[in-house]
């Protein structure tokens, strides 16, 4: 049983101190919001892009994490635990090593992915694109499994423009941070058919 209340205030360092190592949680604006299991659907989603993603970026600085990796964002308020904010992206893409520290990473990754599932596409498109928005993260992409969609935002002048959305119909799928990504939309989504 978790020793997190959902109806209360953490700082960052009491989230961390009270969440389980085995425990799949996320804290926004200082409230723990607890993550459910994932479908099929969405883990083969994100298997087929990290296998990509990896690949592309074989040889690089940059690495592909899962979903396992706890991401910080040093986002500081006046009022406890109000601007407090740790999440697991489905995908993240780190360059600097340096954030890299105490099995977590401490600012934004470069690139992240959130694959939308029923219970998480409302905070996926509103309060963690903002968190990524605000943090600086390079390019975030949207996964929507059952539209077979995939949204490109890049990150212009602080804030995130929709670049493209990808479909099987208009692939292949380019990163615009690391060119060296780039995929057929279809081949993510080809298991679902």
């Amino acid at each position: 049983m978790s020793q997190l209340d959902k109806n209360k205030l953490y700082t960052l360092d009491e989230f961390l101190l009270c969440v389980k190592e085995e425990e799949r949680a996320e804290l926004y604006d200082g409230t723990p919001v607890f993550m459910a299991p994932a479908s099929y659907e969405h883990e083969g989603i994100i298997a087929n892009l990290i296998r990509e993603i990896g690949n592309a970026l074989k040889g690089s600085t940059c690495q592909v994490y899962g979903s396992n990796l706890q991401v910080i964002f040093p986002f500081k308020g006046e009022k406890k635990g109000k601007n407090d904010v740790t999440v697991l992206p489905d995908i993240s893409v780190v360059c600097d090593k340096n954030k890299l520290r105490n099995k977590r990473c401490y600012g934004a990754p470069d690139l992240i992915v959130e694959v939308l599932s029923p219970s998480t596409a409302r905070n996926d498109r509103l309060l963690k694109r903002n968190y990524y928005e605000r943090a600086g993260v390079k390019e975030y992409l949207i996964i929507d499994y059952q539209n077979q969609s995939i949204e490109k935002y890049v990150l212009h002048k602080s804030s995130f423009q929709l670049k493209e959305i990808y479909s099987n119909e208009n692939s292949p799928f380019t990163s615009t941070c690391f060119p060296d990504i780039s995929f057929p939309a279809e081949d993510i989504f080809s298991f679902l058919n």
